[in-house]
């Protein structure tokens, strides 16, 4: 034991360099398979077909839908939000059955509004509305977020940025709103790299 411990008095900066090797390799090790393991946990796809066919449908990128989604419902097909919204884009009903009739969907009643694939599919051509409407995507997802009639009150108030975006959100809810969805399209991003793969370049 003694030559042990005067071994290590005679060569700390050797174990100084071993030990920093054993943190980088258990640090390495954590962010290449234990971290995105758990982020994929909290992050999850469900619904990656229907996804990917609403996303393809209207020129979306699947990405942000996902962040869309994960934002509004955490991937719960039966979420209901206090003032109504309901499914895994959160469509409020008078919103979905008018995005219905535009796509002549038939049949589809308040009941129905949650089933995942049409829920989606409603979902992604309102946020496409928006989008061409709006054209910046942080204007897109504030009206998605507060209504469209909003967004354009505050683009009339406050104006835009050089890029289009929106200078100013008033709603600290809408504003948080906005940064939760594209940072959780940034997670979907590095954790499903393959899910534009399946669905061709985007």
């Amino acid at each position: 034991m003694n030559s042990w411990k005067l071994w290590i008095d005679d060569h700390k900066l050797i174990c100084a360099i071993l030990a920093l090797i054993l943190l980088a390799a258990i640090l390495g090790g954590y962010f290449l398979y234990g971290r995105p393991a758990l982020l994929r946990s909290k992050y999850k796809l469900s619904y990656r077909e229907e996804i990917l066919a609403s996303a393809e449908e209207f020129d979306l990128d699947p990405y942000l839908v996902c962040g869309v989604i994960f934002t509004e419902s955490g991937f719960r097909s039966q979420a209901k939000s206090g003032v109504g919204a309901v499914g895994l884009m959160q469509l409020m009903p008078a919103t979905g059955l008018e995005e219905a009739e535009l796509l002549e969907i038939e049949g589809v009643t308040e009941e129905s509004l949650a089933e995942p694939a049409l829920n989606i599919r409603l979902g992604c051509n309102y946020l496409k509305k928006l989008l061409d409407e709006f054209g910046a995507e942080n204007v897109a997802l504030a009206a998605y977020n507060a209504g469209p009639g909003r967004a354009r009150q505050w683009l009339k108030e406050y104006g835009t940025k050089e890029d289009g975006s929106i200078l100013y959100i008033p709603y600290p809810e809408t504003s948080k709103y906005v940064g939760r969805v594209q940072s959780a399209r940034g997670v979907y991003q590095r954790l499903y790299p393959e899910l534009v793969g399946q669905n061709g370049e985007k």
